[in-house]
């Protein structure tokens, strides 16, 4: 199996754990990327344990799966899943840098935990890049 390929795996076994851990501990798993929900709004809990769980644990699990089953599907559908995947992780980094460019003097958006997270979005994402990145030779 080619390494771009086993780099997509490794981040998408992250992306999952991250998800499974928010679906099973949403409590827990918005202390710490700092959420809170909105007690005056019922049923907004379920929204972090669906997004932040349900969404990001079976987006990843879709690029596990077109890993395992490359040998029927072939490698596009490796790619394409983990193009898809990769682009939000991407997409997320770039939304954070935004908010410390743009929203710092309003919402102190500079700090240790946002660089941190950009960092580890950008590794995610170009992890899940990987494929595409090796397909088109860059």
């Amino acid at each position: 199996m080619h390494l771009a390929v086993w780099l997509a795996g490794a981040a998408a076994v992250i992306g999952a754990g991250l998800g499974l851990f928010s679906l099973l501990a949403p409590g827990k798993a918005a202390e710490i990327v700092r959420l809170r929900p909105d007690w005056d709004a019922p049923g907004g809990f379920a929204e972090f344990r669906a997004t932040y769980g349900g969404l990001l644990l079976f987006a990843h699990l879709a690029v596990l799966l077109a890993i395992a089953m490359q040998a029927q599907a072939g490698m596009a559908s490796v790619i394409g899943t983990s193009f898809a995947v990769g682009a939000g992780w991407i997409g997320a980094a770039i939304g954070r840098t935004v908010a410390m460019a743009v929203d710092h003097a309003e919402h102190r958006t500079r700090t240790g935990y946002n660089l941190f997270s950009t960092g580890f979005e950008l590794v995610l994402g170009l992890a899940l890049l990987a494929p595409w990145l090796a397909h088109i030779r860059w």
